[in-house]
Order: structure tokens, then sequence, then C-alpha cells
């Protein structure tokens, strides 16, 4: 501390006694600043920062002192005075002042001010308070905080994700890290994620634990942990499943506690995110481009649902377009055709069909009657559709317009037998004749009411190596 005394005995008058006084009295407009690293340091600064040398740094163990130097400028013209400093706060003793400024700066001077680091004999974090009083008008008690820290031999934890540092705290997943899971459809294959945990440390690591926290922790899980033990300049790795049962973004927090000795890092934490989505397979049947709602009974010629009357054993067939709308792949598992006459109609297409989201597959349906009259049956389509696993419509045909029942020889004649149409009515049926396939002859008619078995003689024809008939109907 320095201490002003009287520039004259006590005996004389008062005036120069009053002179004395004014000299430890701020002089109007002087000006203090203090800057380290070439940053101004504002008084009160609480906050230790590398850029403007109020921290120290990290020392390693066995390393020497760490020297900062202040720059202290009196911004007025008027000498200032530095009355006296000191150090305070949490460890003072770890700080001292190597090299003192000189006690007056002169107008627009400079002086320096060198602080040292003296590293603890044990590790962690050291603080103080540097205080500079002085004449200065403004900030004349000069206050600001200083650190450093002392590093002994330890481990330290590194997690990496995709070969990508996931910094301590991290909140934002990144495909890049891993820490981003995308989006899964609800039911699908369950996604995992690995990360590693490297020890670059001097000591051994060891992992106390890992932990899935948060509100949806239950839509992750840890499927394989970390060793418990990291040598120095080892690694370890462990999974992360996601696996979500409910729509949404869903985020949670990884806990992984050890020994590392730094305060931030003995837990270490990091954010993940996946989203669930419902993604599911829809699928659509259509016929002649109209839509075939599940459940239809009422078949239709419209949609193709009613088949055109056909001869018995003769094949109608229709073509159906199952259509997939939804946004996951339709596997078609089983079709089949039930029903009274379900017999009577068939497929082509052999199950398992896989159609992806707007993809198509025409489904042919066969239909041959056995039976005159009205058939029906129904068609079943099984699929992964979770609205609609089995898809059912009703199918309808008509069978038997005519049957042909035989052709046999008689002498130089040929006996053509045929049912005629199962409702009644008035018909003619016409009765042709080729001998190569290509160019027909009628040889004769039969007129009939419908429900009846008919014989025609077509005379004559017997005496050709070879022939072939064909019946017309017509409704009259």
């Amino acid at each position: 501390m320095f201490i002003l005394r009287s520039l004259f005995p006590l005996h004389q008058s008062l005036v120069p006694v009053a002179l004395a006084l004014l000299m430890i009295t701020p002089a109007a407009g002087q000006l203090i600043q203090i800057s380290g690293n070439g940053r101004t340091i504002s008084n009160g600064d609480t906050t230790p920062s590398s850029r403007d040398h109020t921290d120290f740094g990290q020392v390693l163990a066995g390393s020497g002192p760490v020297d900062r130097n202040f720059l202290i400028r009196n911004l007025s013209q008027v000498p200032l005075q530095i009355l006296f400093f000191q150090r305070t706060g949490t460890h003072p003793g770890n700080f001292t002042i190597t090299d003192p400024p000189e006690p007056v700066i002169p107008g627009n001077g400079e002086a320096s001010i060198t602080v040292r680091f003296i590293p603890p004999a044990t590790g962690g974090l050291r603080s103080a308070t540097i205080r500079l009083v002085t004449t200065s008008s403004i900030d004349g008690d000069f206050q600001f905080d200083i650190a450093g820290e002392l590093i002994l031999p330890a481990p330290n934890i590194i997690v990496l994700g995709n070969d990508v540092v996931i910094p301590d705290g991290a909140f934002s997943p990144l495909e890049t890290n891993n820490t981003d899971f995308g989006t899964l459809n609800l039911g699908d294959t369950p996604r995992t994620r690995t990360f590693s945990l490297q020890n670059d440390g001097d000591q051994t690591l060891r992992i106390g634990g890992l932990s899935v926290t948060g509100i949806n922790s239950d839509q992750f899980a840890i499927s394989r942990e970390p060793a418990t033990f990291v040598p120095p300049g080892g690694e370890t790795s462990f999974d992360i499943r996601f696996n979500p049962d409910r729509e949404g973004a869903h985020r949670v927090t990884i806990l992984i506690t050890s020994n590392d000795p730094s305060p931030t890092e003995r837990t270490y934490s990091f954010t993940l995110r996946g989203t669930g989505v419902s993604q599911y397979p829809r699928i659509v049947l259509t016929g002649n481009g109209l839509e075939i709602l599940p459940g239809e009974d009422s078949p239709r010629p419209e949609n193709h649902t009613q088949f055109p009357e056909a001869d018995l054993q003769a094949i109608s067939t229709r073509v159906f377009m199952i259509e997939n709308t939804g946004d996951a792949t339709l596997t078609i598992s089983g079709i089949q055709i039930l029903g009274p006459h379900g017999a009577e109609f068939s497929t082509s297409n052999t199950p398992p069909v896989q159609i992806d989201p707007a993809g198509t597959f025409p489904l042919h349906i066969n239909f041959r009657p056995t039976e005159q009259g009205v058939r029906i049956a129904d068609l079943q389509i099984t699929s992964n559709d979770p609205s609609t696993p089995v898809f059912e419509v009703s199918l309808k045909g008509l069978g038997g317009r005519f049957k042909l029942l035989g052709i046999e020889r008689a002498a130089e004649d040929t006996i053509i037998t045929f049912t005629t149409r199962a409702t009644p009515g008035a018909y003619i049926y016409r009765i042709l004749y080729s001998p190569d396939l290509e160019t027909w002859d009628s040889v004769g008619s039969i007129f009939s009411g419908g429900r009846e078995t008919l014989r025609f003689r077509h005379r004559g024809s017997n005496r050709a190596p070879r022939g072939f008939w064909r019946i017309e109907e017509e409704s009259l």
C-alpha cells in the first residue's frame, strides 16, 4: 500500500495542507483501462477467458508456473496514481504479482502488471480476483476474476458415432454421427446404431453406467453394453436400438458415467432422436377401371364381378387390378375362391406377391361353368394391409347357354346332341359345319323354347374324311 505524506511541516499555514489533501483526491477526468492479450477487460468481469488472458488455461502436472501480462492505461492527461492492489477470491494463494507496476502512471501513459499462476499440488480449477484501487474518477476500484486449472494424469472419455465425435452435452441429433435414427415405420424391424467409446487419457477409464432417460425412453433400448474398463488408448462400443410403437418424434438422453475427472464429462450426455410413423400398405381392387370395395356382395357387369354368360366348359376370363395405394410394401400372401361354385372360378396367379407403393398387379380370374344357371363364388385376397387383411368380394357368372353333349355317326349321317338355354324363351339354334375350321357353312337350324335336349342329323356328312360343328344361338 502506498501512503501519501504531507509535503509541508505542520506549523505552516492551512493552505499548503489543503493542497496536500488534493493530491489524494481523484482528479476530474482521470480514466483507467486494463487489457490482456490486446483485449479490454471490463470492470467487474467474472468470466475468465483465454481470449483476454484472464483464463490461464490447463496446466499439466509437472509443468511450471504460467505468467500473464496485463496492460494498465491512463486515458487522461493528468497522472493516474495506483493506491494499492490485492488478490482476493477463492484461491488467491495460487496467484501472485511478480512484476508490480509503478505507483504513478503519467498522462496518456501505460504500465504493465504480471500475474503468475502457481499450480496447486492437487488437480482442479483455481480462481481468484485481482483488485486495483486508483485515483481514476471512473472505475477507481477495478476488479476482475482470473482462473487456472491443473490437469493430473487421468482417463478421458470420448464418444463417437459413425467415426464422428459426439460432444458432451450435444443436444441436436445428427445423421452424420448416428444420433439421429431417422424415420421408422411402426412394426418394422428395429433400427440399431453402434457407438464407440474411447479413452485418450493416461489412466484406465472405468465405465460406471450407461442409461437411456427421458419420457420416450421406452422407444430406445441398449442392445449391447460397453466394456467396464477401457485402458489408455483403448476403445469399446455399445449398441442402441430404436423400436417405436407409437407415432411422433421421440427424443431421449444417453447418460454415461465414468471416472473421467472432468466435472462436465463425469456424466457424459448426448441426445438421440427417432421418428415413428404409421406407414402401412393399402390394397385397392379394380375391375374395368372401377374400384371394388371390400365386402361388396352385389356383382355387376360394369366392374367385371359379374362374368358374361358362358357355354358350359368354356372359359371366360376377366382381369382385375390389385393396386397398393399405401406407403409400405403390400404382400399378397393368399388368393382363394370359395363359395357354392368356387370350383368353377380359378386364378393363374400364385402368391406370395410383393407390390411396392403405387404399384399394381394384374389378377386373372377364369370362369368355366360346369352347370347351367347362375354360378356364385367369393374371391378372398389375404395381404398385410392392416385395415383389410382379408379382402373379400362376391363373383357371379351364368353358365350353360347350351351344352354340346355329343357327336355320333349313323351310317352316312352325323347326329349332334346338345342342351338348350336353361331359361324359357324363344330361341333359334343354327348348326354350322366346317371341314377345315376356316370356312363355316350353315347346315340347318332348330327352334326351341329352352330347357330341353335337342338332336340334329347332318345328312351325308359322314362321307367326308373329317368335320367340325359349331352351334350358334339367337333369341327371338
